[in-house]
Formats: structure tokens, sequence, C-alpha cells
């Protein structure tokens, strides 16, 4: 059974990422958990027993409330969901957290419009230093279902293994994936042994390649997705190489938060 992380500040950005990825990855075989951090700011990082009691008192109850919200949803009947209230900065514990849960997928809601928002403020910064697969769910996404799903290629080679949510979420849904290749040179040519190695990966997966002329890679692939109508978007983070650039802040607001389209980022 996969564990899901699904992290909120009980807003309704983070409700429409949840909402999103019960959507998206169903509840047979799925287990969610839904974590909350809190964090006092003061000068030593030390909050006083009294502050931090109270907190966490408000942050319990409100997880609370939040997930009788999720549980009144559609179709959650059968859904195994978990909660846990944890203390400290946000990248922080969802890193202690995977490691000890042995997390499979970790999914957050971001504002498009502002990077000043709990969530918002830290995507860029989860996006570069996750360990795990991690969906980005802008404020603006609906789930609509997943009929188009958008792969970004960087022409590396293919990792099936790394590839085995966008697998799995694209069978679930039935969904046509567009091998997306932003060219940089007008002279490049397509890797045919790439091409096969796509090919094999995607056997039980309809999928098709486009190659789509650019400088700015992020900006290229925000504009083909908006362009083809496209459901979700799915890069694999080698952190290494042409890719890379979308996890560097200042693309990843464009392309990350603020765009429709969800991201998942994939770990090599």
């Amino acid at each position: 059974m996969a564990l899901i992380l699904l992290l909120t500040d009980f807003s309704p950005i983070s409700l429409n990422a949840c909402v999103f990825a019960l959507r998206s990855f169903g509840t047979e075989n799925n287990e969610y958990l839904l974590l909350h951090t809190y964090w006092a700011s003061i000068p030593d990082d030390t909050a006083p027993a009294a502050v931090g009691d109270e907190m966490y008192k408000a942050s319990v109850e409100a997880m609370d409330l939040f997930r009788n919200r999720i549980a009144a949803l559609p179709n959650t009947a059968d859904m195994v969901v978990r909660t846990d209230v944890r203390y400290g900065p946000l990248r922080a514990v969802v890193e202690q957290t995977c490691k000890e849960l042995e997390v499979d997928v970790v999914v957050m809601g971001t504002h498009p419009s502002t990077d000043t928002s709990f969530l918002g403020s830290n995507a860029s910064e989860l996006v570069k230093h996750s360990k795990v697969p991690l969906l980005i769910v802008p404020e603006e996404a609906r789930p609509t279902g997943l009929g188009r799903i958008l792969f970004a290629d960087d022409h590396k080679g293919v990792e099936p293994f790394a590839m085995r949510w966008l697998i799995r979420l694209a069978q679930r849904h039935y969904s046509v994936v567009t091998i997306a290749h932003v060219v940089r040179n007008e002279n490049e040519l397509p890797d045919r042994r790439i091409v096969e190695d796509y090919n094999t990966a995607l056997a039980n997966v309809e999928h098709t390649f486009i190659g789509i002329p650019g400088d700015d890679v992020a900006l290229s692939l925000s504009n083909l997705a908006d362009s083809l109508h496209m459901d979700l978007a799915v890069v694999l983070h080698r952190h290494l190489g042409v890719l890379d650039s979308l996890f560097h802040s200042s693309t990843a607001k464009r392309f990350a938060l603020h765009t429709r389209v969800p991201l998942l980022v994939l770990e090599h």
C-alpha cells in the first residue's frame, strides 16, 4: 500500500490540493496522511512551553475539522487516512516524516500569485530538495481528470522505475502522455535509442512525442502545457542537466507556482 502525504495549512488551497490528490490517486491500495506543521519564529527558535502548548492545541483542533471536511467529500467512504501535527520548519519536518514513514508521494498546494503564503513560500525549496515524488497543485487547478499528461523530456535517458508514478496515473486515467522536448538547437535530432526506450517503458500507455523550439525551458514547457490544455505536467528531477533550471527559484516560480497545471516532480 502506498503512503501519500498531504500537506495542509487548513486553507482552501490545501483542501483543493487534497481533493486533486484523492481524485488522481484514488483510495484503492493507498493510505493518506494529513500533515500540518507549526512553527514559532522567535529569536532563539525555542517556543515557551505555554505558547507551544496553545499552538499545538489549536493545530490539533483545526486538523480535526479539516479531516472532517475531507471525510465529507464524495467517494471517500473507504479512504484510509491518518493525521499528524508536528512542530518545526516545513521542509525539515517533511524530510523527517518521509524518512520515518517511507512516504511514497508528497502533495502540496500553491498560490499562483504570491510567494508569501504558507505553502507557496516553501514550494521551491521542497521541489529542489525532496527525495520522493512531489505533486504541486496550484490554486486554480481543478480535479477534472488526467486525460492529458505532459512529460518533460531532457533526452538524458529513460528511467522506468522513476517513471512508475507517471505510468500508474496514466493507466488509472487512460491518459495520453505527450513527451515534450525543448529544442535549443535547430540541428538537434531525437536519439532513436531514447525514443525506443520511451516506447518500451510506456508500452501500456498511449503516448506521443513533440519537439518545441525555445531558449527558456520552463517558459516553453509552461506555455505548451497551457496551449494543449494539459491536466498534469510531469518532470524527472535528476538534480543536474538542462531541466534542473526548472528547480531554480526564478523558473520554478514561473512554472510550478504561476500556472494552472499541476506539476508532478519525479525523483531520479
